[in-house]
């Protein structure tokens, strides 16, 4: 058997996974790996080099790269840039991290995608199916990536898949078993020159599904519902939810604080008593996860205790602290317009509305409208702080300037001050330009917080 040459783009923590992976396979003689920073070669094995594993950058890098049997891309790097172009011409096969471990393994996988919504949808999907003595494997962009399980993962497990764009992009024959959509709104605009090719890339998902695979779709979400509520081209079976409608075929929705599940003919009463989770989008995406676990054969007795032992994310939505009546919420993780608007939704009380960070090109105009009616002030953070004030385009008086987060939860904190309320970080921007991850800027928003609430 002939072994193969097989070059890796991007060296993050699913490029680590994939490197792992390839040097315990006999059937590889050689790996390349490209990446646009140095590698610290103290993350490989000594003598390496002797182990045909080379380091490659810049544009000899990639023409280097040509000379793989197959070249895999790491979801953080854009395979659109067109430096990959002379790679692409070359003819070499090209998949994606999630494309070659898939075709490694033959077990059940769900499949969540969407702008938002995904990670706390996965977790509680995990969370259900583990609750409930099924081997449940918790992968993909919600940070371990699904080549770093594929030794642990047997038949009879269930994979559960967060899902990006990015991921999407160089898929051939994925196919989870089952499909979900949560929603499509503008994001990643500075990955992808339109709307329409981030949708496209989304709904890469949908690509190889046959006639009645399952799939997940959230009516609620005006794209996901003009194209294919009602669509006789889409062969595939639809299974719809909503916290707006109800009455579907195949679907879920809520009536009198209980989630109505309705598949294969059968409708299940499942209490939502003791939800620990905030908002209207988190019906969203209990609705979601509770259909999707339906589908594996789970009944409603499995499902009221484990949604009410299920603790949620980090930085989504998260009550963080409280002072004279004035609440703290981080939900760092708001890293786009629409995922900061359902935060805004799923308050009651005014809030102080931090906001900022780095742009993605989205559209922070559909703030306005909750101007002076739930938000009483935005305090702005980063350097996207000019463009979200022209983009909003309201009185300056609704504004102001925080070069900290210490500085802007203070800020808000004396706007809410008396008659309580909230104070909101939901950035609707990435973190990149003050901090390394979403993480870190909900980390450093608790601990000042924390310190804040301690002072007295």
């Amino acid at each position: 058997m002939d072994r193969k040459k097989v070059g890796i783009i991007g060296f993050g923590r699913t490029g680590e996974g994939l490197f792992s992976f390839l040097l315990d396979d006999p059937g590889v003689s050689d790996i390349m790996i490209f990446d646009d920073k140095n590698i610290d070669r103290e993350r490989l094995p000594s003598g390496y080099a002797n182990m045909g594993v080379e380091l490659l950058s810049g544009e000899e890098g990639i023409k280097k790269l040509s000379e793989s049997d197959l070249v895999i891309f790491s979801p953080g790097v854009n395979g659109r840039d067109e430096r990959f172009l002379p790679l692409r011409e070359s003819g070499v096969k090209i998949i994606s991290e999630m494309e070659f471990a898939s075709s490694l393994i033959d077990s059940e996988i769900i499949a969540v995608t969407g702008t938002n919504g995904k990670s706390t949808t996965v977790s509680l999907i995990h969370h259900i199916l583990d609750r409930s003595g099924i081997d449940s494997h918790l992968t993909g962009n919600i940070g371990v990536p699904l080549i770093s399980e594929v030794k642990n993962i047997d038949r009879e497990s269930v994979i559960v898949l967060e899902v990006s764009s990015f991921q999407l992009e160089e898929i051939e024959d994925f196919k989870p078993g089952i499909t979900m959509i949560l929603n499509v709104t503008p994001d990643h605009l500075d990955r992808y020159p339109t709307l329409f090719e981030y949708r496209e890339a989304k709904l890469n998902i949908l690509k190889n599904l046959s006639e009645n695979d399952p799939v997940i779709l959230n009516y609620d979400d005006p794209f996901l519902r003009k194209t294919f509520y009602g669509q006789d081209k889409f062969n595939f079976r639809k299974i719809w939810f909503s916290v707006e409608e109800s009455g579907f075929d195949e679907g879920g929705w809520i009536t009198d604080n209980k989630a109505i599940l309705r598949i294969n003919g059968k409708e299940q009463k499942v209490s939502l008593d003791g939800n620990p989770l905030i908002g209207s989008h988190n019906l969203e995406n209990i609705l979601a996860s509770f259909l999707a676990v339906s589908l594996t054969g789970l009944s409603a007795d499995n499902l009221t205790e484990a949604l009410k032992s299920f603790s949620g994310l980090p930085h989504r939505m998260e009550v963080c602290g409280e002072k004279k009546g004035v609440r703290f919420i981080n939900d760092s993780k708001a890293t786009n317009v629409e995922a900061t608007l359902k935060s805004i939704t799923g308050i009651e009380d005014d809030i102080a509305l931090i906001l900022g960070g780095k742009d993605k090109g989205g559209d922070f105009s559909v703030l306005k409208e909750h101007l002076n009616k739930k938000i009483k002030k935005i305090i702005l953070i980063g350097e996207s702080a000019a463009t979200i004030a022209a983009g909003i385009n309201s009185e300056k008086t609704f504004f102001t300037r925080a070069n900290t987060l210490d500085e802007a939860l203070r800020k808000g904190y004396e706007v809410l001050a008396g008659s309580g309320g909230t104070v909101l970080l939901a950035p609707g921007c990435a973190s990149f330009d003050m901090f390394k991850n979403y993480e870190e800027r909900g980390d450093v928003f608790k601990n000042d917080v924390q310190q804040f609430i301690d002072e007295g």
